[in-house]
């Protein structure tokens, strides 16, 4: 806990220095990936932020839309999908609305893990400078990359004070590894609940699942059946499709997303 503390002080640090912060939100659940506590702060000294809905290849074009302008009232907000490079020329001209004129900027990109920041830098830098992945903790150092000549860019890794209340979504957010968890078949409970009271069909279609009306325990049954997922003995090995479904899910396998209102 104290390490956390510590990297979080050094990311509010970073902030300080630069002249403008790109947050950046997972597109499937904007809300729940923000970091009030770097917009506050940000906010109270007088840094510019700019909202980048990532992952919106996943996400209908209109809810992409409706969420931009109610997120629009608060913050600059442009969606993206890093990995089929798509939004980037108008976050670009975004960037050099709200950058500081006449001087080189410094950049930051913040947001939890596994938002895509190292992906969108390296869109922006027009080539691979920084790794990428799923598990939590990829970027484990502060890099910095010159974008252009007017433009330094800090991808910092993904250790923001992201303490919300509720584990399972830490895990499902991708801030909290899914290969130690105690009880992966309640965290993918929670998650399919969840699922089923926003967009289904791309989890049935993934899983060829009938109906999402089936037993939670039996959907990660399927998965398994499918997977071919078994133990010694011949049962079914329902963690580890639990954890398939967590790993899926956070990678953006398939289409998924919550409207903020």
């Amino acid at each position: 806990m104290l390490r956390r503390k510590k990297e979080h002080r050094k990311i509010f640090e970073l902030i300080r220095k630069c002249d403008l912060v790109l947050e950046v939100l997972d597109g499937r659940l904007p809300f729940l990936s923000r970091v009030s506590a770097i917009e506050n702060f940000a906010k109270k000294i007088n840094i510019p932020l700019i909202l980048v809905l990532n992952k919106c290849d996943l996400v209908p074009q209109d809810i992409c839309e409706k969420n931009k302008k109610l997120l629009s009232h608060e913050y600059p907000t442009v969606y993206i999908s890093a990995q089929k490079r798509q939004g980037t020329t108008i976050l670009r001209q975004k960037m050099i609305r709200y950058s500081a004129k006449n001087k080189e900027n410094l950049i930051s990109i913040v947001g939890i893990p596994n938002t895509g920041k190292s992906s969108l830098l390296n869109i922006l830098r027009g080539k691979h400078v920084a790794h990428t992945g799923q598990k939590p903790g990829v970027t484990r150092h502060l890099q910095i990359v010159r974008i252009s000549n007017k433009i330094l860019m800090y991808d910092t890794p993904g250790v923001t004070p992201f303490d919300h209340p509720i584990k399972e979504i830490q895990v499902i957010m991708g801030a909290v590894s899914i290969d130690n968890l105690e009880d992966p078949i309640a965290v993918a409970s929670f998650l399919l609940d969840r699922i089923r009271k926003n967009h289904v069909e791309g989890l049935l279609e993934r899983y060829s699942l009938p109906s999402i009306d089936l037993e939670n325990e039996i959907i990660i049954e399927e998965i398994a059946k499918k997977r071919r997922m078994v133990l010694k003995g011949g049962a079914l090995n329902i963690n580890e499709a639990s954890k398939v479904l967590l790993r899926e899910f956070t990678a953006g396998v398939f289409p998924y997303w919550e409207k903020l209102v």
